[in-house]
């Protein structure tokens, strides 16, 4: 929510403080200040200090996956790499499918979150079509 927030204001290049960001999309402005801490140190979002300082995109919302976004602040997902590695369950044949079934569904998650920008999340709604019989 905070960068959707960031990308609303993208246009305007004007550094957004934390406390503005934290009070509109209702998060805890200290949480906030951490997340903003990791989301620069993976440089989605650029800082600058002082009184009128704050934070802003570093890149354009259409070139920020959501993906990008979800392995800076949750790490890899589970999942994804299970394939060929020993887990405590055994080898049975239920086992195998059951982890085959996890990492195919981590990877479509992976490829559908990889598609989707913050430009999609923030974009204008699309009008609701009107049918005619």
């Amino acid at each position: 929510m905070a960068l959707a927030d960031l990308a609303e204001r993208h246009k305007q290049r004007d550094p957004v403080q934390v406390r503005e960001i934290a009070r509109r999309q209702r998060i805890p402005e200290e949480y906030l200040g951490q997340i903003m801490v990791l989301l620069k140190r993976a440089n989605l979002v650029h800082g600058t200090r002082g009184p009128s300082g704050g934070y802003h995109l570093a890149r354009s919302p259409e070139s920020i996956t959501v993906r990008e976004v979800l392995r800076v602040l949750e790490g890899p997902p589970v999942g994804v790499n299970l394939k060929g590695q020993k887990h405590p369950w055994g080898s049975s044949s239920t086992a195998r499918r059951i982890l085959d079934a996890w990492g195919r569904a981590a990877e479509a998650s992976e490829k559908i979150l990889g598609e989707v920008t913050l430009a999609d999340l923030c974009g204008p709604e699309e009008k609701p079509r009107m049918y005619y019989i």
